[in-house]
């Protein structure tokens, strides 16, 4: 075993190296402490300036949100708008035609053609109303270009049906008033139809024979109902007027015609 005495200059070496090392450690210590410490400083300004840019970001976005749902509102109302308006540009065609309609319905009362002049059936309308299950009739009857006295007389609307079975829907019935009995036979020749009166009907709302009495023109309006046995072909519209110029007209009107086109 071997015993090293140290001299007071070995000692002394070995003291000041122990405090150099120590020094150099304490130095070390510090320099690092003081670089966290402006990393620390670092990465906090740099933490502040995040917020500050999240908050600009959220405010931004919460701005560009309140524009989109505004333009979709003003889009939304646009829309409306123009909706409003187009519904009113169709209402006013839908007026501006049926004054166009009734200024040529009073020039054909006041100035007829010579073949319109007298006591006419201006137009017979049918239409079923799918809420109450009912077909509603109506009927204009006219006088045109004469001199003006009152037209008295009746109205008849009858019913040419089929009781049972359909009828073939090649059956063809015209309105002209020269065929007309011919369409008739035709019709009665290939079927056997029953001939009822409309106020024979279940459920009819009116009066027929319809009482007339007009100087220029009489609406006549009804309802009824169809049994589940019958199938319709025609209608037959009869107007009679008394007096020295008494007058009739008979007019023959598909059903199916008269469905399509109501």
């Amino acid at each position: 075993m071997i015993v090293l005495r140290l001299t007071p200059k070995l000692r002394l070496a070995a003291i000041c190296t122990i405090v150099f090392l120590l020094g150099i450690f304490w130095l070390s210590a510090y320099v690092g402490y003081l670089i966290g410490i402006g990393d620390a400083v670092t990465a906090k300004a740099q933490n502040v300036e995040m917020s500050d840019e999240l908050i600009s970001l959220r405010e931004s976005q919460r701005k560009a949100q309140q524009r989109a749902v505004r333009a979709e509102k003003s889009a939304e109302i646009d829309r409306l708008a123009a909706e409003d308006v187009r519904q009113a540009l169709l209402a006013y065609r839908n007026e501006v035609a049926d004054l166009e309609s009734d200024v040529e319905f009073y020039r054909r009362l006041m100035a007829p053609d010579e073949l319109d002049k007298g006591l006419s059936l201006y137009a017979f309308k049918l239409s079923f109303d799918n809420q109450t299950q009912r077909y509603q009739y109506s009927a204009l009857v006219t006088q045109a270009g004469g001199k003006n006295q009152v037209i008295k007389g009746n109205l008849a609307i009858t019913l040419l049906a089929q009781q049972g079975s359909s009828v073939s829907a090649d059956l063809a019935v015209t309105d002209n008033e020269d065929n007309a009995a011919d369409s008739d036979k035709l019709v009665t020749d290939t079927v056997k139809l029953q001939s009822m009166s409309l106020a024979d009907l279940p459920d009819y709302a009116g009066s027929l024979p319809a009482k007339l009495r007009f100087r220029f023109f009489q609406t006549i309006e009804g309802s009824f109902k169809l049994p589940d046995d019958i199938t319709p072909v025609s209608v037959v519209v009869a107007v009679k007027s008394t007096g020295k110029s008494a007058q009739q007209i008979e007019k023959t009107f598909n059903w199916q015609d008269l469905m399509g086109a109501s």
